[in-house]
């Protein structure tokens, strides 16, 4: 699952959430369904989550120089 980048997860997971809103299959088809969503839903979070981390740290490295040099 690491290797997926955010948009290819998001796509799956979209993919995932239509078929399960269908519901014309199984339940352990569904129950399956859902679990591998909510991987790569915390997947997508877990990416989301390391680039705010790096666009903050980016900020604070901004704010620390000094452009009046």
């Amino acid at each position: 699952m690491s290797d997926k980048t955010f948009e290819q997860a998001l796509n799956e997971l979209e993919t995932l959430v239509k078929e399960l809103e269908q519901g014309d299959i199984d339940l352990k088809d569904a129950v399956d369904k859902y679990n591998e969503g909510m991987k790569l839903s915390k997947h997508c979070h877990d990416l989301l989550d390391n680039a705010e981390k790096v666009i903050v740290k980016m900020m604070k490295d901004d704010e620390l120089t000094d452009f009046d040099e």
